[in-house]
């Protein structure tokens, strides 16, 4: 593992700034325990207990109010509305994040160094685990979590391995196992996307030219094993997102297409699907198994959201009005867990993220938005509750 030094991807794996020594000892600094998450560190704050939460949030990085902030966001009226005690102070930039999606009881932040670990209160209210300690010290590019909220995958940011740690009853993390990147094809690694199926059948890794991996998993023991990789369609088209819907069909989200995959309970792939978007989609969001939206980070025009159809036709059929406008250097997107609202996020000081509905036949009509910085070397993630 790196050491001594935070990596900063920007828009999934292209961009990188490390830092070290007195920048590394700035970024980590923290002022007090007075607000939410200025707690890194310190002794003197109070410890959460394991809380379930019903709300419908989203919680979103790259915040107006500053870079070592997230947004925090009630969505359940389909508007962004600010969940309680947002925006949250870190104390550090966050570089990835993941919601328990057993019963959205803990929120857990990658600094790039370290694993910190949040419950969800009452509003969306956020509180620091572990006293504000560090759970893992890990140097995390992308946070995954299984269905049943047992276990926590980490990519790390030195392209080599998957962390995976065992979830307590608490929050807390406990190490399990390391598993080797099996790189096969030529394309150079970058560590940038991790999903878990829906099912637990197979975990999937979208590693940037190196193409994607898929291990089987058996979420009873914990156990992963490497079964396939899926090589890059070129030597300059890179996988920078993944996501899997209920029936094991995998969705990659490529420099310039969509492919899909349906993958057997053994972990092999099969190409089903592949449809043309907009340059550089480093982000793909499923409404459950109806329409899945892959966000391009540019186009010949604008930052767009292509949205499909789900089939196993080749293309995937366009949903009426797609693709659709997005915010600014449009980097990570999600679906909100009633599936009716799709949340966008980019780089814009007025309407840096974007809540759309999501009609009946798919399509997507702006509904609320919010504002976001606007440096795009600081990443732009996002985790929702499930």
């Amino acid at each position: 593992m790196e050491t001594g030094r935070v990596a900063l991807k920007s828009r999934f794996g292209r961009v990188r700034i490390l830092l070290s020594g007195a920048g590394l000892s700035l970024l980590l600094a923290v002022t007090g325990c007075g607000a939410f998450f200025q707690c890194e560190g310190k002794s003197d704050c109070g410890t959460s207990s394991s809380t379930s939460s019903s709300g419908d949030y989203a919680y979103i990085s790259n915040s107006a109010s500053g870079s070592t902030y997230i947004d925090g966001f009630d969505v359940s009226s389909g508007s962004l509305t600010a969940a309680t005690g947002s925006p949250y102070s870190l104390g550090f930039i966050p570089i990835a994040m993941a919601v328990d999606p057993s019963n959205d009881s803990f929120l857990y932040i990658s600094s790039g160094t370290n694993i910190y670990g949040y419950s969800i209160g009452t509003g969306g209210a956020l509180t620091i685990l572990n006293s504000g300690t560090t759970l893992q010290a890990e140097d995390c590019a992308a946070l995954a979590i299984s269905p049943d909220g047992q276990w926590l995958f980490s990519l790390n940011t030195n392209d080599l391995t998957i962390e995976e740690y065992k979830i307590a009853s608490t929050g807390l993390l406990t190490y399990e196992a390391n598993y080797q990147i099996s790189n096969s094809y030529s394309g150079a690694i970058a560590a940038a996307g991790i999903q878990v199926a829906p099912s637990a059948a197979y975990i999937a890794v979208a590693l940037g030219t190196a193409g994607t991996e898929i291990f089987t998993f058996n979420t009873s023991t914990g156990a992963a094993a490497y079964a396939s990789q899926i090589s890059a369609s070129s030597a300059t088209s890179g996988d920078y997102a993944v996501t899997i819907d209920s029936n094991n069909n995998l969705y990659i989200a490529t420099t310039n297409n969509l492919y899909v995959f349906s993958v057997t309970s053994a972990g092999v792939p099969t190409q089903v699907s592949t449809s043309a978007t907009g340059t550089g989609p480093y982000s793909v969001a499923l409404d459950g198994t109806s329409y899945v939206y892959a966000g391009s980070e540019s186009s010949s025009s604008s930052p767009i959201v292509s949205g499909f159809a789900v089939s196993t036709s080749n293309p995937l059929v366009a949903v009426t009005g797609s693709p659709f406008t997005g915010p600014t250097d449009v980097s990570a997107i999600a679906v909100d867990k009633t599936a009716k609202y799709l949340i966008t996020a980019g780089y814009n000081a007025t309407s840096g993220i974007q809540l759309f509905t999501i009609g009946s036949a798919g399509a997507l009509t702006s509904a609320s938005t919010a504002a976001t910085g606007t440096t795009t070397t600081i990443p732009t993630v996002m985790a929702l509750t499930h």
